[in-house]
């Protein structure tokens, strides 16, 4: 396992919520010490802190270790060809969840 990279990943999620390590630290109880350390991968974080560190972040600790690329929202044109894959209806049930998710995502 890379740790280095898992910090990195780590510290670009954290900077795109708009984040501080010191606010990070403070909200999984740790010091920021410890999160620089994380992020430099000299420190290696126990699985519950990993766990930690994603819900405070709303990601899943997979997107620490498997992602390649951060996250990026779909474009619309990829947005428009996966929903042709469902019927009229269940395509206005899933524009309605993806809008609720930007929602919630927007007021955190």
């Amino acid at each position: 396992m890379n740790y280095r990279k898992i910090g990195q990943r780590i510290r670009d999620y954290r900077n795109q919520k708009g984040l501080t390590q010191e606010e990070l630290a403070f909200r999984i109880s740790s010091s920021t010490a410890y999160i620089s350390n994380i992020e430099r991968g000299i420190k290696k974080p126990s699985l519950q802190k990993l766990i930690d560190i994603a819900e405070t972040l709303q990601l899943t600790v997979n997107d620490f270790i498997y992602e390649d690329e951060p996250i990026k929202p779909p474009k619309e044109d990829e947005m428009t060809i996966l929903l042709s894959k469902y019927d009229p209806i269940k395509q206005e049930e899933l524009k309605r969840n993806f809008a609720d998710i930007l929602h919630t995502l927007s007021t955190n």
